[in-house]
């Protein structure tokens, strides 16, 4: 499968950047085509008024132009997007791709691990300075017949050397009202999830994220209703997680509705408002439990073994005016350990909680779009004085895990994380972002340094997307 989806890539790539080694006639082309077929429907139509040709005949011409025209393929570059599409509008091939290069920083102490302290697993290893290629992404998207999409992309990045697929699924879009997709992709659950890594307002995803469904394969029916005033989503999923077997016969259920109540009122502060809430449920039979991990996978709770159903539900209320962001969500989760105790007994669930809240302000007055990158009023050039768009961030989050019965780090396992950073588009496809993250915890035997149960990380990004 992996070497099939190379050759599509591959294929996609030779398509896609073809035309490009013409006289830079790539965007142009479509314009062209454009005018050209203007200036073709002016003159039949001067001809008729004329009484050169009848209308049988003008008629005759018009169809026989929107044949061919049907048949010309145009090729060009929308907002660095390159594509190949059907002049009628009917195909279209887009190539997309984004590159995440990433700097870590932590503590000064927080490698002096104490061997003696049972504690100290190979999880704390990676807490070291470090440079990775965090994601490394290339996909096609694709429309055929008008109303059949299709989606392939996978991830060369931190998976190493070898091809991981993000999402590969097919959709029926014929009503806007009642779509179907089937394939692997996200789960319909959590605006920050749901919401593209191009386009996150942080380095990471806030800590409540590790109760937060992401890619399964499954299918769902989606939608949106009353103007766009009402949005759902409902499906079926392995519930095994991305590019996992599945390994019972049951199954996660998963819906999602989202509002936006001002969105058809004259109300401008209050137009971008939305409240969603979602929910999954499933029986899991024998695995594993969510772990808590920091935005820089410091894992401060491990895995502990369940069995029985899992729950996870969760609402968010999202905002943005002018160029302020505002945002929050909050998530539960509740997994069974049926039979796992003395005896074949029954033992406490594990319950996980989480919250956060975070606000955006760009600085440079560019509005702010959620699940979009700004449009750029004046791109990064030293020759210029162009300086870019420059927005602030910052965030709240925490998240922690309980049990009536005993976890296997009792004490506490509890996380608060404060995330303030900086963000800096030198184009509408290229980023830079800082972030600082200071770390409180409830359990010193779970923290990065010894007898301190606080700790700093710094997470950097230099991202591209097309």
């Amino acid at each position: 499968m992996g070497r099939f989806l190379r050759k599509i890539f591959f294929l996609a790539i030779t398509l896609s950047i073809a035309p490009a080694f013409g006289p830079f006639a790539s965007a142009a082309v479509a314009a062209q085509t454009k005018e050209d077929k203007a200036v073709l429907d002016e003159l039949l139509d001067i001809l008729k008024d004329k009484g050169h040709i009848t209308e049988d005949k003008y008629q005759e011409l018009k169809t026989r132009a929107k044949k061919e025209g049907a048949e010309r393929i145009l090729a060009g570059f929308k907002d660095w997007t390159p594509y190949l599409k059907s002049a009628d509008g009917q195909h279209k091939v887009e190539l997309h791709g984004r590159l995440h290069f990433d700097a870590r920083s932590f503590e000064g102490d927080a490698r002096k691990l104490d061997s003696k302290r049972s504690n100290d697993s190979p999880t704390r290893s990676d807490l070291l300075t470090n440079l990775l290629v965090r994601r490394a992404r290339l996909g096609i998207d694709a429309t055929f017949f008008k109303y059949l999409d299709f989606k392939v992309e996978g991830d060369f990045g931190e998976q190493g050397s070898s091809f991981a697929l993000t999402d590969g699924y097919v959709e029926l879009n014929y009503w806007p009202e009642f779509r179907v997709r089937g394939g692997q992709f996200k789960v319909p659950f959590s605006f920050e999830e749901l919401t593209s890594s191009r386009f996150i307002d942080f380095v990471e995803r806030s800590v409540v994220n590790n109760l937060v469904p992401a890619r399964d394969v499954g299918g769902m029916v989606h939608g949106s209703l009353l103007g766009g005033t009402l949005d759902y989503s409902a499906g079926i999923f392995n519930g095994t997680g991305q590019n996992n077997l599945e390994k019972n016969d049951s199954k996660d259920y998963a819906g999602r509705l989202l509002v936006r109540p001002f969105k058809l009122i004259g109300i401008p502060l209050l137009q971008n408002l939305h409240l969603a809430g979602h929910m999954t449920y499933g029986d899991q039979d024998t695995g594993e439990s969510l772990r808590g991990r920091t935005d820089a996978r410091f894992e401060f709770f491990p895995r502990v073994p369940t069995h029985g159903d899992r729950v996870r539900y969760g609402f968010e209320v999202v905002h943005a005016y002018g160029p302020v962001g505002l945002y929050g969500e909050y998530v539960k989760t509740k997994e069974e350990r049926d039979g796992l105790g003395t005896g074949g007994s029954n033992l406490a669930d594990v319950d996980g909680r989480g919250w956060y809240v975070a606000g955006t302000w760009l600085l440079t007055g560019e509005e702010k779009v959620h699940g979009k990158a700004p449009k750029v009023k004046h791109n990064f050039d030293p020759r210029t004085g162009g300086l870019g768009a420059l927005e602030l961030v910052a965030r709240f989050a925490k998240l922690d895990f309980d049990s009536d019965d005993p976890l296997p780090s009792p004490g506490g396992n509890e996380v608060e994380a404060l995330t303030v950073g900086l963000n800096w588009y030198l184009s509408p496809n290229v980023r830079m972002m800082f972030n600082w993250v200071n770390n409180w915890y409830d359990n010193d035997n779970m923290t990065p340094i010894k007898g301190d149960n606080s700790s700093w990380e710094i997470t950097s990004r230099l991202a591209l997307w097309f």
